[in-house]
């Protein structure tokens, strides 16, 4: 644990809606330090022409408050920033140097790549792409999810991996977590929620959709993201009676559907980010002592193992995942053992207190 004493400054535009900047504060709470927010917008922006017009005004927002925090006599023991915010990093590296503290970034997902899936503009990527590789080695920190992606972004950007803190995805523990006695639906049910995104490989479980057309199965999509319309089409086109878009659920709907569903579906797509990756909807779902399957990978071989605590499939492979889908169909007490395995998984290395002990004893370690 921290010295009580420790003060952190959490950095950025950010709401409480998505977990990871409720997990950081949580974490460093948990931990014994006090959190000073420096909050410039209370909506959380992707890089872009809204962002970069509104950056003077995030300028002096931060400016006001920082010098706030200065003013009070607290001694600051760390700055975070939060994600997608490369073009902050040089007014938070300042007041990290003048506060004479660590500057922690938080590199849960890199903007470039997230750009290069989400269809934008090449000439934006190039230029995100540059302004990373800039920034990203000013401060002294970054937080990352897994030991693969240490490796990744230390060979793309040229930074140390002795500067990267893995830290687990975690979940947001006031929505993912068991809810018993909640009875499941008929017919046996796979739920995938999320954004759609091109390393989802939501085209996979479609895939498997269609191999088991005639099973008394169904396929459940929640969320929206930039390649929902053409996943639908594809859908559409093959004719899959077995496959539901329901779109965007109020999280309370969410909860329900994760709790009534048979197993919760990941990743399944071969893009090095995607195994790099243990994804929020595994951490989220194993909080909520549910059955996993999702790809086999580096990541995700590092905290499970197959057929105790989650079930993997080798990527991009259909047919695969609809086997794994009829084995978890026919034998239902590996569920039984899957669900209070991936759970126990999640309460020794994704939970709050493990995040704060690994904050702090990588950020607040006394020489």
């Amino acid at each position: 644990m921290t010295d009580p004493d420790r003060d952190v400054v959490l950095l950025g535009d950010y709401d409480y809606d998505y977990p990871r900047e409720k997990l950081l504060r949580r974490g460093f709470e948990t931990a014994g330090a006090t959190v000073h927010e420096c909050r410039f917008s209370e909506t959380s922006r992707f890089i872009g022409v809204w962002k970069l017009l509104l950056l003077p005004l995030f300028y002096v927002r931060i400016v006001r408050r920082m010098n706030e925090i200065d003013g009070s006599g607290v001694e600051i023991d760390a700055i975070v920033l939060t994600k997608f915010n490369p073009l902050l990093i040089p007014i938070a590296t300042y007041y990290a140097r003048r506060f004479e503290c660590p500057l922690v970034y938080d590199l849960f997902v890199s903007l470039y790549r997230t750009a290069e899936m989400r269809d934008i503009n090449p000439v934006i990527i190039r230029a995100v792409a540059a302004l990373e590789r800039m920034v990203l080695r000013l401060p002294d920190y970054h937080l990352v999810g897994t030991n693969q992606f240490i490796d990744l972004y230390s060979d793309m950007y040229g930074i140390p991996s002795d500067r990267f803190v893995r830290l687990p995805p975690g979940a947001d523990g006031d929505w993912f977590y068991p809810r018993e006695g909640i009875e499941k639906r008929e017919p046996f049910t796979m739920l995938y929620w999320g954004n759609f995104l091109p390393h989802h490989g939501v085209g996979t479980i479609l895939g498997a959709a269609t191999e088991l057309r005639d099973k008394p199965y169904e396929f459940v999509f929640l969320g929206s993201g930039p390649e929902t319309e053409r996943y639908q089409r594809m859908a559409d086109e093959l004719a899959l009676p077995n496959v539901r878009f329901e779109g965007f659920v109020p999280r309370e709907e969410q909860q329900e559907w994760i709790a009534s569903s048979h197993v919760c579906l990941g990743i399944f797509a071969d893009d090095p980010r995607s195994l790099a990756s243990v994804t929020n909807k595994v951490s989220e779902a194993v909080a909520s002592k549910k059955a996993v399957i999702t790809e086999e990978s580096p990541a995700i071989d590092e905290w499970f193992e197959h057929g105790e605590s989650i079930y993997t499939v080798p990527p991009e492979d259909p047919v695969g995942l609809a086997d794994a889908i009829e084995t978890l169909a026919t034998e239902r007490e590996l569920i039984e053992r899957l669900e209070p395995g991936g759970y126990e998984v999640y309460q020794r290395e994704f939970d709050v207190d493990t995040i704060g002990e690994i904050l702090s004893s990588r950020l607040f370690t006394d020489e």
